[in-house]
């Protein structure tokens, strides 16, 4: 599953600071395909996942289905509705696996806020996002698609067995490089052929990340 929101905010906490956290949410259990919120509800929450995984998707008026990211266990969702302007959810968040959630309203969100440190995690969180969010912006329209590709996948979390393996499937990463699958087909056959990865059922593997680092330096130069 391809997972983009960055950086783990019950990592940067202390057990103690867990534990605090943890206190003032209110812990909810979903079953495997279940929606958690759909798009334009109105029940504002920040979400800290607990275990499994979190699918954030956006469907369009022509039935079209965009998907956004997958939030890990220890990642934050929502709280960016807590601060005011935007009134209602913004995507669909569908349950992967067996998830708890940790919910938290704006009662509890206010005093989450309280707490130095956890705010500090929270907004160091929300700046790298942002980054993270116009880099690829940027990248949408400047590189060619190979190139675009390579820079998603070296900066995925990469997980599973051999090392290397990121779990996803064509659609997801057609929607992320603003393209159609037969466009990603052509540039994933440009990394395959190069010798820098090889795809398998609903994943694909980076052969030699540093081969593929250096690959992408000659055509995207910092």
């Amino acid at each position: 599953m391809i997972a983009l929101a960055g950086l783990a905010l019950l990592d940067l906490l202390s057990d103690e600071q867990r534990h605090w956290l943890a206190a003032l949410g209110t812990r909810r259990s979903y079953q495997d395909g279940e929606l958690i919120h759909r798009r334009g509800d109105r029940d504002l929450s920040m979400c800290v996942v607990i275990s499994g995984q979190v699918r954030l998707t956006r469907l369009h008026a022509d039935g079209t289905q965009t998907f956004v990211s997958s939030i890990q266990p220890g990642q934050h969702f929502g709280d960016v509705l807590l601060h005011g302007g935007r009134q209602r959810r913004t995507h669909d968040a569908v349950a992967v696996g067996a998830v708890r959630l940790d919910h938290y309203d704006a009662d509890a969100f206010a005093k989450v806020l309280e707490n130095p440190v956890v705010a500090l995690a929270l907004y160091r969180i929300t700046a790298l996002r942002l980054s993270g969010a116009m880099a690829m912006s940027d990248d949408l329209r400047a590189l060619p698609r190979e190139v675009h590709l390579a820079k998603i996948l070296l900066s995925l979390r990469t997980q599973g067995n051999p090392p290397g393996t990121i779990e996803c499937v064509q659609d997801d990463l057609a929607a992320l490089l603003g393209t159609s699958v037969m466009t990603l087909s052509k540039a994933l056959g440009v990394l395959k052929r190069a010798g820098l990865i090889e795809t398998g059922y609903r994943s694909l593997r980076i052969l030699d990340r540093k081969a593929l680092s250096a690959w992408l330096a000659t055509r995207a130069p910092d």
